[in-house]
């Protein structure tokens, strides 16, 4: 039985060699997609636009608390300079400014901070959900393709190995089939898209 099975093997492998020859196979270069597809060029574009928009009003709001702590200086400064000649009732009025001044530091900041976190989270969730969308469209509009033009196999070209080499450096008789899929993607109708 064994010997029979090992000489039976070479056959098995002859006939899948065979099949492997016989295949119709196309390759696509999804990193050539997300640079070249009109939605997630925009996409970026609007992406960017948010970040600067955060960063521009986390600066104004940090622009504020600086002033504030720029005030607080001086309120030190001051009462520094005029302890001596100061009454007691100036002493209380300026001792309840500045502890008035730290409480409002303190809640613009955390408020800041906390606008700071939520904003980026926020981000970070609209870029995971488009990314997903977006390999998804791709991954459709390749298996829609590859089914009309019967291909059997469709490699990505530029998915890496642990040495940062394409897992395929060349495949013999493949197609590049990268450009009729940004064509048909880029064809979507923008109702669809988020």
């Amino acid at each position: 039985m064994k010997l029979a099975l090992l000489l039976l093997m070479p056959a098995l492998l002859a006939a899948e060699l065979v099949h492997a020859h016989e295949m119709k196979i196309a390759s696509v270069d999804a990193g050539k997609i997300f640079s070249h597809w009109d939605y997630t060029i925009s996409f970026e574009d609007r992406l960017e636009k948010l970040k600067e928009n955060i960063k521009s009003k986390n600066s104004e709001r940090k622009a504020v608390i600086d002033e504030l702590v720029s005030k607080q200086k001086k309120m030190v400064e001051q009462y520094t300079q005029q302890k001596d000649s100061m009454s007691a009732e100036q002493k209380t009025q300026m001792d309840a400014s500045y502890k008035n001044l730290v409480r409002e530091i303190k809640a613009l900041e955390e408020e800041r901070l906390s606008y700071w976190g939520s904003e980026r989270r926020k981000l970070s969730e609209l870029e995971t959900k488009t990314s997903r969308f977006i390999l998804e469209s791709i991954r459709k509009a390749v298996s829609a393709y590859a089914e009309q033009e019967k291909f059997d196999m469709v490699v990505e070209m530029q998915g890496q190995t642990t040495r940062n080499l394409p897992f395929f450096l060349h495949l013999d008789g493949a197609v590049d089939i990268t450009d009729k899929i940004i064509l048909q993607l880029n064809e979507t109708d923008p109702k669809v898209l988020p």
